[in-house]
């Protein structure tokens, strides 16, 4: 069985579903290994796989850590895999583990079958082959010189499996299926002999021996263009045998006439097997080119030469290899159906995305399906004034060969005579930015021996039977790319960190792409760092981003004055848009939304759902949205231009506020006997969430983790102080429950500065004790310093009650430094201050400090009467998360002494406790003291798979060093 994929994706089974790797060094290290399965490679190597010249300090520990996580996604914790072996690792793969290996097996079996002469057996074995393939081999790999080579050679494979099943095919005589497919390849690989021979063997026996004559004379054009070069001996070989064979003579509409080729040996191993046996080439009706049709109701015509409309195709076109085959997938659907419906792809997206480029790159590379010619206007559906249906029609009828004084004047005979022109012509019909599907429908044909591709703004989705192409911006190797092929490779690779600058700034769309490559390729002087420089500043980004008559600020305007204008209630989509772009996170919710803007949710979703039909919004989810970051900075300009300054300002306190007032009824869900910050009796603008569990609160919590963090330094930059400091402090125990330490931090520096700024010394004092628990575990020194301040400034201002809470956190920290006496000293202080101001989550949290100092003292039977106080009280007051760490305590006093079975009792009720309150740092410790009651009682398995479970939760979160201790705990079970 396949386990891992790099056909397409890097890939790997998880044993229900296939499953990406998230990193792109995870990725890129994965595949280093998989490329030299069976081999160990080096560390050293791995090391320039990854970073190639340029490698960050201490790479190999790197490497280590990279090799752990990918053993963690490989669900291969003990390394029986991915094995560790000098001088670095190696991956031990069964027969058969990997799609590559799979697909040359596979191939192997075509070939023989194909030998021996049985055509359908190697096209069952070869199809089955190419199914493996689900994109370009290696696609999301980081770019090397191993990957690139390797992906090359296994593409190399794939067309030459490709063509063998092309022959089995044509063994089964199925010669008239296969020109389409060929002609298709054909247009990806012009160059390729093999595949025009195949392609003038398959018309032949399909009868179409003037088609195969034409299709050597491209390929002779096409090779003498390329290379200056005649075609090879086998296509020359195969052109004389047809000059040889008889020309079927023209035929009326109800006769045939039949000719016979045959076709010479290719040579070769299993040329027997592939030639073409004599082939019957018989003739269907006769027609005549296309620029003498006529037009099929008896009008006279002018003869014309074949329509060829498509703008120039652009030669630094990058990505979108998806899109294009999923366009390519509905072209040949369309082909196949058989139905007479016409196949209609509609390209949309956002402005800037490239919609008319690729439709444009799209249909020359679909040309060769269409030899009866293109049709291409530009509907101008963005405009003031779009281009009428009617006069499109009248265009195409005479590019069709209608003289002009017989265009009819009515728009339906016009739509009828178009018709009817192309009827049972293969042409393709590209309409570039149209407006609408009402512009669209009349220009569409009439039968399926036609195509058609729109590029709109807008999904069409009332377009009746077309198709979506939803095209998104450049992933970053895409972005990169383009930007490199704009500027010069040498100019790019001189300064990686600014381009990384200025492709972030552009954020994967095309045209500031474009447009950010042509003002430096015409600007030799700057450097990348120049332009990056100049386009930081957010105020003078639209500025920025102009080069000529491409400008960023021009395309975005034509979506926005498209707008429906407001019906009144405020909450119109130009107005919707342009609030969106004061607020900096990177999505936002329908009910912050409806705070941002000051309405009802209601009228406020209708607006939203306007700007995601009109593509300046996008929304990844039901009433969840987010802006590109250039439509935000063309946003925010336009807040700046169109709405008074105090309006917007009003508009960023509604959202803050509104994230504020959530939190805190969030936290109050989560840890109902915590304080919580003071908030402003007024009235908010919009109503916050209510939370029926803790776990519908850590659920929101975890989805607004960067908007909440977003929300604090917007604050703290728009002067909002308050809620700059209150919004971090709600936030806290929520970001401690889901392990978002880094961010509970950040926010709190941001708080700290904040609070002291509005000089509010109690808002001081409790972002200092925050900071210190935050701190307490990996920076015990400053954790010291912060308690020591808070609990200066509760004394200096009088308040005893956070007084205590400050102390208790002060004494804990002996116990994290190992000064386990001077922590019961501490400790029973803060105890008593606890008791005396009548705190009792205060009092709990003192006595499970307490227990644990004394465990770690060895005075057992203290622990335990401790731990079952805190127990009590945490009872009491619903403390159920404290309850967790109680049954903890209790339990590790009387594992120490060696009490097991009430031991593992009491880690076995604490264990779910912490899991159902999201604290995973809690999930973690009981896993690691369930690990040693199996690993006491001689249950070396279950001791191992628990800490394992254990030792991954810890990596997770960061805490290093009690992974480490894991690990050793692991590595003596294993000896």
């Amino acid at each position: 069985m396949v386990r891992f994929r790099i056909l397409g994706p890097l890939e790997v089974w998880t044993g229900q579903d296939w499953s990406g790797i998230g990193a792109a060094k995870w990725r890129a290290l994965l595949a280093a290994l998989l490329l030299n399965q069976g081999q160990a490679v080096s560390t050293d190597r791995l090391i320039a796989e990854l970073w190639g010249d340029s490698p960050p300090e201490r790479p190999a520990n790197l490497v280590s850590i990279y090799v752990l996580r990918l053993r963690r996604v490989l669900g291969d914790p003990e390394g029986r895999v991915l094995v560790t072996r000098a001088p670095g690792y190696q991956m031990l793969l069964r027969p058969g583990d990997l799609d590559a290996e799979h697909f040359e097996t596979l191939v192997r079996q075509g070939r023989q079958a194909l030998a021996a002469g049985d055509y359908a057996g190697a096209g069952d074995e070869l199809r089955e082959a190419l199914d493996l393939w689900h994109g370009r081999a290696l696609a999301d790999v980081p770019p090397s010189a191993l990957a690139t080579a390797e992906a090359d050679r296994l593409e190399e494979s794939r067309l030459s499996a490709l063509e063998l099943r092309i022959e089995a095919d044509l063994g089964c005589q199925r010669h008239a299926e296969l020109a389409p497919e060929l002609r298709r390849m054909l247009s990806d690989h012009p160059l390729r002999e093999g595949l025009w021979a195949l392609l003038i063997r398959a018309l032949i026996g399909a009868g179409r021996h003037a088609e195969a004559l034409a299709a050597y004379g491209r390929a002779r054009e096409v090779i003498a263009e390329e290379l200056g070069a005649d075609p090879g001996p086998e296509l020359q070989r195969l052109y004389q045998a047809m000059l040889n064979t008889d020309s079927p003579p023209p035929a009326p509409d109800d006769g045939v006439g039949g000719a016979a080729a045959q076709l010479p040996d290719r040579g070769g191993p299993g040329a027997a097997a592939r030639a073409t046996p004599v082939v019957s080439a018989v003739a269907g009706p006769s027609r005549p080119p296309a620029d003498e049709l006529s037009n099929g109701a008896g009008l006279a015509s002018s003869p014309r030469r074949v329509p060829a409309q498509l703008p120039a195709d652009v030669a630094d076109f990058t990505g979108r290899a998806g899109h294009l085959e999923r366009l390519r997938g509905l072209m040949s659907a369309g082909a196949n159906q058989g139905n007479g419906a016409v196949t209609v792809a509609v390209v949309a997206g956002t402005p800037g995305l490239g919609k008319s480029t690729f439709a444009i790159h799209a249909a020359h590379r679909l040309r060769p399906d269409f030899p009866d010619g293109q049709l291409f206007v530009s509907l101008r559906g963005g405009s003031d004034h779009p281009v009428p249906p009617d006069e499109v029609l009248a265009r195409f009828l005479r590019d069709l060969g209608v003289d002009g004084a017989r265009v009819p004047v009515d728009v339906e005979e016009r739509a009828a005579m178009y018709r009817t022109r192309l009827a049972e012509r293969r042409m393709l019909i590209v309409l570039d930015d149209a407006r609408d599907a009402a512009q669209v429908r009349p220009l569409l044909p009439g039968t399926g021996s036609c195509a058609v591709i729109v590029s709109s703004r807008h999904r069409l989705s009332d377009l009746a039977g077309s198709r979506l192409i939803d095209l998104d911006v450049l992933d970053d190797g895409e972005a990169a790319e383009l930007f490199t092929r704009i500027i010069g490779r040498e100019r790019a690779e001189a300064e990686p960190g600014p381009v990384h600058d200025v492709l972030g700034v552009c954020a994967g769309l095309p045209l500031a792409i474009r447009i950010a490559g042509a003002r430096l390729a015409a600007r030799r002087t700057w450097t990348v760092r120049t332009l990056a420089d100049r386009l930081a500043d957010q105020r003078r980004r639209m500025d920025e981003l102009t080069a000529g008559d491409l400008a960023m600020r021009a395309c975005f305007q034509v979506s926005f004055d498209a707008l429906p204008h407001s019906n009144g209630n405020g909450a119109g989509p130009a107005r919707a848009f342009r609030l969106l772009g004061v607020w900096q996170g990177p999505s936002i919710g329908l009910p912050a939304a409806a705070a941002l803007i000051g309405q009802p949710e209601w009228p406020v979703a209708d607006a939203l759902e306007v700007l995601v039909d009109a593509h300046l919004l996008e929304s990844p989810a039901p009433d969840r949205y987010r802006l590109h970051d250039l439509l935000r900075a063309y946003a925010a300009e336009r807040a700046r231009a169109d709405d008074p300054p105090q309006a917007v300002e009003d508009a960023v306190r509604r959202v803050l506020e509104w994230y504020l007032r959530t939190a805190v009824a969030a936290a109050s869900a989560v840890a109902p006997y915590l304080d919580q910050v003071p908030l402003d009796p007024a009235e908010p603008a919009g109503e916050p969430f209510a939370f029926a569990t803790a776990e519908q609160a850590l659920a929101w919590c975890e989805q607004e983790r960067t908007n909440l963090v977003a929300a604090t330094r917007q604050a703290a930059a728009h002067g909002l102080h308050d809620i700059a400091w209150k919004l971090p402090v709600a936030m806290k125990i929520c970001m401690d429950r889901l392990g978002y330490r880094a961010e509970s931090l950040a926010t709190h520096h941001i708080a700290l500065a904040s609070a002291r700024e509005l000089g509010d010394r109690p808002g001081e004092a409790w972002v200092l004790t925050n900071l210190g628990m935050e701190l307490g575990q990996q920076h015990i020194d400053d954790a010291i310093g912060h308690f020591e301040q808070a609990l200066s400034i509760y004394r200096e201002i009088g308040d005893r009650r956070d007084e205590a809470r400050a102390a208790n956190n002060l004494a804990f920290t002996y116990v994290v430094l190992g000064r386990y006496e001077e922590a019961v000293s501490a400790l029973l202080d803060s105890l008593e201050l606890q008791r005396g101001v009548g705190r009792r989550y205060g009092e709990a949290v003192a006595l499970c400090n307490l227990a644990e100092a004394y465990v770690e003292l060895g005075r057992h039977e203290e622990a335990i009467v401790r731990s079952q106080e805190a127990l009590a009280i945490t009872r009491e007051i619903d403390a159920v998360r404290d309850q967790g760490y109680a049954l903890h305590n209790l339990g590790r006093a009387y594992l120490e002494q060696g009490h097991l079975a009430e031991a593992a009792d009491l880690f076995d009720q604490a264990l779910p406790i912490h899991r159902a309150a999201g604290d995973r740092y809690g999930e973690a410790q009981d896993l690691q003291r369930i690990g040693s009651v199996h690993a006491s009682a001689g249950r070396l398995a279950q001791a191992r798979e628990t800490w394992t479970q254990a030792r991954g939760l810890f990596e997770a979160l960061g805490e290093d060093g009690r992974a480490a201790q894991l690990g050793s705990q692991l590595a003596e079970l294993n000896t």
